[in-house]
């Protein structure tokens, strides 16, 4: 095959897809190989995404080593991971091998854990990488970037820019610059403007804010994404339990933590497991999903018992049972639109605790107005089907509709406003509330209140 073929293929050409798919499963796919070795990162990510899983490790393999390590830090980690074998495993293992130890870790930083633990041995478990193994996924250990400048306190500015022009070619992108003292803890940093803005002759020590925002190597990612957004800071420097710089969490990094937060709550408020992922097989998405099928499977039992407790009531009047979807559907969706709100000022750091009360009875006045409307909307149905239908004492039916709703809207709103705060204050990711959690709850008390207010009134 030739570039252009696989360009096109790139771009989404059918027919040159289906060539290189089939040239791929042919004597080891020799006939693309040329081709594939000027392919451009982007374009090589783009082919491995349209091509079945065998045939695009089949494309992957026939990459030139700094190619493949492009590509496989460009792609999602969920796909890097379904992407590599144990044969592709050892390959990457054995090119980090040949790298400089800094820059194997910095990739691995990003990479697959599974990855990680295999490269170990090939590259003799250097301190740094067993560290990064250590710290977890969740902490700032494993986001930070090691590739950071520091510069001893006694320096002046002078020898700092000289000292950064020596080292141009490994600084990708200078942040910040921070001054340590002997033992390697921070003593403050600098903003890379303000070398240009000071003069030559003034001490590191004199020049640096003294009094930086660090983070410890061990802070949960949510703590990192909060305190970045609260103090508005775009870098936060990492120190272990004594004060030594380890690192740095930049730009790129917290918006990969915002990004990892978001994904997290999002799977939390689907009833799936935060470790989920799209390339999960059976046997893994048995464990990460069936739990949370199971707790709505509890309530939604609980609510069968409620309605089925009421069976005498039902055979009185089958046509209490047409409005039990409408009153669960509106608990649920009111509990969830509640929760989310809740959850989202907590996350944002928008949440005032002092405001909680007050919090509480705006939900509790919008549930009211919209359980109003919403049932006087349903009331008017039932009236006017009672026109066309046989209806006993329609009005009733109607009035029964709207005290219902009004009163599950209400306390649905309240659940909702409430419970994340009281997951929060217990340990818990408060996301989990806009799930099963509040659904299947706000299900249950909505069936029951019908009913109580259904015997009351209509029966």
């Amino acid at each position: 095959m030739t570039l252009d073929q696989l360009r096109g293929a790139a771009a989404g050409d059918s027919t040159a897809l289906q060539a290189l798919s089939t040239a791929l499963m042919s004597n080891g796919g020799k006939a693309v190989a040329t081709a594939v070795a000027d392919l451009g990162t982007d374009e090589a990510v783009a082919l491995i995404l349209r091509l079945k899983p065998k045939r695009a490790r089949r494309l992957l393999g026939l990459l030139g080593d700094a190619e493949a390590l492009a590509v496989l830090r460009t792609l999602d980690n969920a796909v890097a991971e379904g992407l590599l074998d144990a044969a592709e495993e050892a390959r990457v293992a054995r090119i980090l091998a040949k790298l400089p130890s800094s820059e194997a870790v910095e990739f691995l930083a990003e990479a697959p854990r599974s990855l990680a633990m295999e490269s170990a041995a090939q590259l003799g478990s250097p301190k740094a990488l067993m560290d990064l193994l250590q710290y977890g996924t969740e902490t700032a250990g494993a986001f930070m970037s090691r590739r950071f400048f520091a510069a001893p306190l006694k320096w002046t500015l002078g020898e700092v820019i000289d000292a950064i022009r020596s080292h141009a070619d490994g600084i990708d992108k200078l942040d910040a610059v921070y001054a340590i003292d002997d033992d390697g803890r921070l003593r403050g940093f600098l903003k890379p403007r303000q070398l240009l803005l000071l003069p030559a002759d003034r001490s590191l020590a004199d020049a640096v804010d003294p009094n930086p925002v660090t983070v410890n190597v061990m802070t949960d990612r949510g703590g990192l994404a909060e305190l970045a957004e609260r103090r508005r800071l775009a870098v936060l420097p990492v120190v272990d339990g004594e004060g030594r710089l380890l690192g740095h969490v930049t730009a790129k990094e917290l918006l990969a933590i915002e990004r990892a937060e978001a994904d997290e709550d999002a799977k939390l408020r689907a009833g799936v497991a935060p470790e989920s992922s799209s390339m999960d097989g059976p046997l893994r998405i048995v464990p990460h999903r069936l739990p949370w099928l199971a707790a709505g499977l509890i309530g939604s039992s609980t609510a069968a018992v409620v309605v089925g407790s009421y069976e005498d009531a039902l055979t009185e009047a089958a046509i209490l049972a047409t409005l039990i979807p409408i009153v669960m559907s509106l608990a649920g969706n009111v509990g969830i639109q509640a929760s989310t709100v809740t959850v989202q000022a907590q996350t944002s750091g928008a949440f005032w605790i002092g405001d909680l009360g007050g919090r509480v009875l705006r939900e509790m006045g919008g549930a009211l107005l919209n359980g109003l409307v919403i049932g006087i909307l349903v009331g008017a149905g039932i009236l006017a089907l009672a026109d066309f239908a046989e209806i006993e004492r329609p009005m009733y039916l109607a009035l029964t509709a709207l005290l219902t709703l009004m009163a599950v809207t209400l306390q649905a709103a309240t659940v909702g406003s409430v419970v994340p705060v009281l997951l929060e204050r217990l340990g818990f990711n408060p996301a989990v509330a806009t799930g099963v959690f509040i659904t299947t709850s706000n299900d249950v008390i909505g069936v029951l209140v019908y009913f109580l207010i259904a015997s009351a009134l209509y029966l």
